[in-house]
């Protein structure tokens, strides 16, 4: 079983990547970033090393692996079959197809090819994806029993509080069809909730995992807290979150019970997104909207909300834009910024006046430059990661069939450290100015999001 590049493969590399310059701090203008252009590299070297020895499981198993880094999926997952028909337990070769699987939402031959890859060893992101299987479907126990070795030791006891009373129970639905108006549509949605009876604002964002509350909400909302923490990624960055239970979340009528939450200092995010208004309580998450069938309508500026699993009513001609979820909930498209490469974006719906964020080596790439005075500009960024954001527009944004002109961005608001969080390249993130003037309903039994216009 092959497992990387081999040794006169990487001494090539080596020498290349000294020609190249790799020890720049930063991306050149209209160049890839050091790390894109070492896995590009990476790639050509497997596929040279591949030409004339097509039968031999090693090279296909290092072709396979370079592929899928730099988000040749398809690709990748042919020559990897190649590979688990030579040697059905090939552990690199059952990892990358396990992890595919997981993007997918196939998570039973998922969990059958992870588990497999285990046999190997336990590697880091082996676990990881496992650990994330188990948390899509819902296994909570099992999921507690991998997050120590996954590195989410602190979300145990959220994890085993959720096995013992199932999250996002429905109690009362007054009709089939929610409508829920937004208090505010920019600069993000707002939506007016009861925690646990106390009436407050919240944002929508399909880029926090379950609900994320401010301090003072929780307090207030007398939510239950339990005594952990765990990591949360929101707004492009992980802070850290005490983990809680809603005890019961009403919006227009609608009641759930047991909702898992975060609990951190949200007061200078509220400012910036309500400045004017009432504090902001949080954020409601992509944990929430899956248990519905739900439609963002940015034209009409509400929330709706269906039962889970009713049939999507948009007409043929809507367009469709098939969607991925990357390790436990991150929303994942494909699409081009400015005419580009095809790059894996985030769907992320509760990032201030965005449409488009990404790291600053993205922008460099596609030659997307901030001005001056954006430059001077502090935004939310300098709030959330210690750094300001940088204002953008971006020419040309396109997923699927659809094609947003002149949309409005930040630069660094997204960590650098994203791009390659699941071992396969992802540039940005999608936010609500992407698909201004739309209803965006999310097709959960398709894997598709629908994007009508009014």
């Amino acid at each position: 079983m092959a497992r990387g590049i081999r040794p006169a493969a990487r001494a090539l590399l080596l020498a290349a990547l000294v020609a190249i310059g790799a020890g720049a701090a930063t991306a050149e203008w209209l160049q890839p970033d050091p790390s894109l252009r070492e896995a590009l590299l990476l790639l050509r070297v497997a596929v040279r090393d591949t030409i004339g020895h097509g039968d031999d499981p090693a090279r296909l198993d290092s072709l396979g692996l370079a592929l899928m880094r730099v988000g040749r999926l398809e690709e990748a997952a042919l020559v990897l079959r190649r590979v688990l028909a030579a040697e059905p337990r090939d552990a690199a070769a059952a990892a990358a197809m396990g992890k595919m699987a997981l993007f997918s939402d196939r998570l039973d031959e998922a969990d059958s090819l992870l588990t497999l890859a285990l046999q190997g060893g336990r590697e880091p992101d082996v676990v990881s994806d496992l650990y994330a299987v188990h948390l899509r479907r819902g296994a909570w126990a099992r999921a507690a029993e991998l997050a120590p070795d996954a590195g989410d030791a602190g979300r145990v006891p959220l994890l085993e509080a959720m096995a013992a009373e199932p999250p996002y129970r429905i109690a009362s639905a007054p009709r089939a069809l929610v409508r829920v108006p937004w208090q505010r549509s920019y600069p993000t949605p707002l939506v007016r909730v009861k925690l646990n009876g106390e009436s407050m604002l919240m944002a929508l964002d399909t880029g926090a995992r379950d609900l994320l509350l401010d301090t003072w909400a929780a307090r207030r909302a007398q939510v239950r807290e339990l005594p952990s923490q765990s990591r949360v990624f929101w707004n492009g960055t992980r802070i850290g979150a005490r983990n809680a239970m809603v005890q019961r979340l009403e919006i227009e009528g609608l009641k759930v019970e047991a909702l898992p939450a975060g609990i951190a200092s949200l007061r200078k995010w509220s400012l910036s997104v309500n400045p004017y208004g009432e504090p902001v309580a949080g954020v409601i998450g992509l944990g929430f909207l899956r248990a519905f069938s739900p439609t963002l309508d940015y034209e009409a500026r509400v929330l709706e909300l269906r039962p889970a699993g009713t049939p999507v009513t948009a007409g043929a001609e809507a367009p469709r834009v098939p969607y991925e979820i990357w390790g436990e909930s991150e929303l994942t498209v494909y699409g081009t910024l400015a005419g580009s490469r095809r790059m894996a974006l985030l769907v992320q719906t509760g990032l201030p006046e965005c449409g488009v964020a990404a790291p600053a080596e993205v922008f460099d790439e596609i030659g997307v430059k901030g001005g001056a005075i954006s430059k001077a500009v502090k935004s939310t960024g300098s709030l959330l990661q210690g750094r300001p954001w940088v204002r953008v527009t971006v020419p040309t944004l396109s997923i699927g069939p659809v094609v947003v002109d002149k949309v409005p961005g930040w630069s660094g608001a997204m960590d650098s450290g994203e791009l390659w969080r699941h071992g396969v390249r992802r540039d940005a993130i999608l936010s609500h100015d992407a698909f201004r003037g739309r209803r965006v309903t999310f097709d959960w039994d398709a894997r598709m999001i629908v994007l009508e216009e009014p």
